[in-house]
């Protein structure tokens, strides 16, 4: 397997956040629309016991990655003392990927310190039309907002996707990533949002790792369980994720998943013995109502770090 960096930019406001297992979901449909339901089957045998045929991470800042979740006593104190703009500073260049993790926080910046990354939310009113009497209502035909993700005139995101090549090549994957950029990714897709382009010259392997690497640092949100974890050595946030079927199954007597608990993207997990590997977590099964053969990516990339927790002990 190997780790790819895909730059994508955006051409249209988003409904739904780029992120890793959303987006993994919606390449699968288009395995299916492009190369067939056995094919699809085909990939996916084995993805609940550790072999996965690709792992998607979240999208971010094209150069940066996330700041790992750490406890504060880890980070050198820098010449920022103010905690609520420390909170705000959660990128990181990826060139400062060579230099001592514990110098991270200071060269972290807040997303509107990047001049190529702009983003806004803001809100869509809607109307539903009562078509027996052709006007809206104050019940379920009642105006409602959604709201929507702007990003600025050609922000520029990186994806990183680990991929067994044995299985489904890039380019393959390259020509599903293309079409979700043109019909669009997540909610609203039909109506314009989420459209995105793949820029070709960007797409290269890449490894993302230190020198004496103790734990992994994810890229996306991520089932850790069963990973055999120092639990005093790992630090992340937690995200209960209310998923939906997409595509055909969107529109099943029960388009909604049951909900999980993921760690967030950002967390430290750190091995009882350490081994180079390009992904975490767990693929999972059983998490729909309506369809036994659903998963969901509880997987993440990740970059292989080395931490000194003897302060943290």
């Amino acid at each position: 397997m190997k780790t790819y960096r895909i730059t994508i930019e955006t051409l249209t406001a988003f409904g739904t956040p780029l992120v890793g297992d959303t987006l993994f979901g919606q390449v699968c449909w288009g395995i299916r629309h492009q190369f067939g339901n056995v094919r699809l089957e085909t990939l996916l045998q084995g993805y609940t016991e550790n072999q996965p045929f690709l792992v998607v991470s979240h999208a971010m800042p094209s150069g940066y990655i996330p700041l790992p979740t750490i406890p504060s006593n880890l980070w050198q104190e820098g010449d920022e003392k103010d905690r609520k703009k420390l909170k705000k500073k959660k990128w990181l260049d990826i060139k400062s990927i060579e230099e001592p993790t514990t110098l991270w926080q200071q060269k972290a910046v807040a997303e509107s310190e990047i001049d190529t990354f702009k983003v806004e939310s803001s809100t869509q009113p809607h109307n539903s039309i009562n078509r027996a009497t052709s006007t809206t209502d104050d019940q379920r035909f009642a105006p409602y907002s959604q709201s929507q993700i702007w990003y600025g005139k050609e922000t520029k995101l990186d994806l990183y996707v680990v991929l067994d090549e044995e299985r489904f090549c890039i380019e393959d994957l390259k020509k599903v990533l293309t079409n979700i950029g043109k019909f669009g990714y997540g909610r609203d897709a039909s109506v314009g949002l989420g459209k995105f382009a793949i820029i070709d010259e960007s797409i290269q392997a890449v490894q993302l790792s230190q020198k004496n690497a103790n734990c992994y640092l994810t890229l996306a949100n991520c089932s850790p369980v069963n990973n055999e974890l120092d639990s005093q050595r790992s630090f992340y946030q937690v995200e209960t994720r209310f998923g939906r079927h997409g595509d055909m199954d969107a529109l099943s007597g029960q388009p909604f998943k049951k909900p999980i608990i993921l760690a967030k993207i950002g967390a430290i997990f750190t091995p009882f013995n350490f081994e180079e590997k390009l992904f975490i977590g767990n693929g999972l099964t059983g998490i729909s109502y309506s369809n036994d053969k659903a998963v969901h990516q509880g997987y993440a990339p990740i970059i292989a770090l080395h931490i000194d927790f003897k302060d943290g002990e």
